[in-house]
């Protein structure tokens, strides 16, 4: 499901005493990040917060917003979560995003059967793992070709080995 918010990181510290705040991000290609200029506190873009500056690298970005202008300020930010409105990061109609997948029901491949619903996907050096929650627990499915067989934005349809669901 698409979701008109998408989280992109969370607000780790302070950095300096003019009340910029030192962003964690979660995406891979952030080049995009640094041109947004509203960032938003919840998940429903209630809470906006305008982008006065942004530099850094690929994992980490320096962000000074609008009115906050003091380390204290500053302060009552740290460990929020910070969303980008989908429409700032020009995602063309048939990119399918990880957050688009969370949730969404975990098919077999070729007879349709519902192993679960993926739960959440985590990043390792050698490939992400999807992480399924059946009925008897969580199982990790490798994103890999020869399980993962085909993303939609209705589903996630993968061809498990023999065993590994139950």
């Amino acid at each position: 499901m698409k979701k008109k918010y998408i989280e992109q990181g969370f607000i780790r510290m302070t950095h300096g005493v003019r009340g910029e705040v030192k962003l964690e991000l979660w995406c891979g290609e952030q080049s995009s990040f640094y041109k947004i200029k509203k960032l938003y506190l919840d998940e429903d873009g209630q809470k906006c917060l305008n982008v006065a500056s942004s530099h850094g690298s690929k994992s980490t970005a320096i962000v000074r917003f609008e009115g906050i202008d003091t380390v204290e300020a500053a302060a009552a930010l740290k460990g929020k979560t910070v969303y980008v409105d989908r429409a700032d990061l020009n995602i063309p109609d048939d990119r399918i995003l990880v957050c688009d997948l969370i949730g969404l029901p975990v098919l077999d491949a070729d007879d349709g059967h519902e192993y679960g619903t993926l739960d959440s996907v985590e990043q390792f050096p050698a490939s992400d793992i999807y992480m399924v929650k059946t009925d008897k627990g969580v199982v990790q499915v490798p994103d890999v070709p020869q399980f993962i067989k085909k993303l939609t934005d209705t589903a996630v349809y993968i061809k498990p080995i023999e065993g590994m669901f139950e």
